[in-house]
């Protein structure tokens, strides 16, 4: 027997349905947040619910030296730190820390090597981030050959589903290929996002071989297609880091060393689409 309900918005909730095969303990089916597509036939393949760390699903990321300067925002130095990433009332914690004057911490968690695929749809639950920190929050994948130069993605990519730079409601999701250097390409896309700055929001990708589709709180954003679309494995990665949009909104200059915010990340799915 399957039973399923509604919630009041109408929207599927990731607890709807529920398998009772006679046990006491019947086994949750969950569903992504989607308002468009069937995904009955979908098959979870990857979930965390950050109830602890899991070093047989993540790495916490640990900076040997300092990521790209932010001078807009103040910070010419900032690390990922493993000690900025903490666990609590079921969430991933990613904090970002103001250290010294100009130097911040951060937190990152990523899957290369334990965890990777070709095509799914992924889901996660963020609260960001406090933006005008000088710190945006990120959910993207990365593939282990990107900076191979074919003038496609075909061998991986950057995939930036957001990036939460600015302090207005909306966000960017952003495609990289063909490395960093002199070759590298870029396709950014400016998507509305309302509410973003305030609680929990959902952040989904639906990638296959034909497009990467980009969806917020189970609504569609945007599509890439062609040349920016990976046909390899990749992996997943949430952290928080220094700011590179919003410079003249954001205040980290005149906040004091030790001060701090924190992205919280309730859970991330991806699902096989059979």
């Amino acid at each position: 027997m399957v039973l399923s309900s509604c919630s009041e918005d109408g929207k599927t909730s990731p607890d709807d349905e529920m398998f009772d095969d006679g046990d006491d303990n019947p086994t949750t089916v969950v569903k992504p947040l989607l308002n468009s597509i069937n995904t009955s036939d979908w098959i979870l393949m990857f979930e965390d619910n950050f109830d602890k760390f899991e070093p047989t699903k993540w790495t916490k990321n640990n900076s040997t030296r300092s990521r790209a300067a932010r001078p807009g925002v103040g910070i010419n130095q900032w690390f990922w730190k493993p000690e900025n990433v903490t666990y609590k009332d079921g969430n991933v914690m990613l904090k970002s820390e103001k250290v010294a004057n100009d130097v911040l911490h951060c937190g990152g968690i990523f899957t290369n090597n334990l965890f990777e695929f070709k095509y799914g749809y992924i889901e996660a639950k963020i609260d960001i981030a406090e933006t005008l920190f000088g710190t945006h929050t990120a959910l993207w994948l990365q593939g282990d050959n990107m900076g191979n130069v074919d003038g496609t993605g075909n061998d991986g990519a950057e995939i930036d589903v957001f990036e939460s730079a600015w302090i207005g409601d909306f966000t960017k999701s952003v495609v990289h290929i063909d490395g960093y250097g002199a070759d590298h390409k870029a396709n950014t896309r400016r998507y509305e996002t309302p509410g973003i700055h305030s609680g929990y929001h959902t952040y989904g990708l639906l990638w296959n071989e034909d497009m990467l589709e980009v969806y917020y709180d189970g609504e569609f954003k945007t599509r890439y297609q062609g040349i920016w679309v990976p046909k390899v494995e990749e992996f997943l990665w949430l952290s928080t880091g220094a700011s590179f949009g919003g410079a003249a909104n954001t205040n980290f200059t005149s906040r004091k060393i030790g001060e701090y915010t924190e992205a919280k990340v309730d859970y991330i799915r991806v699902w096989r689409m059979d």
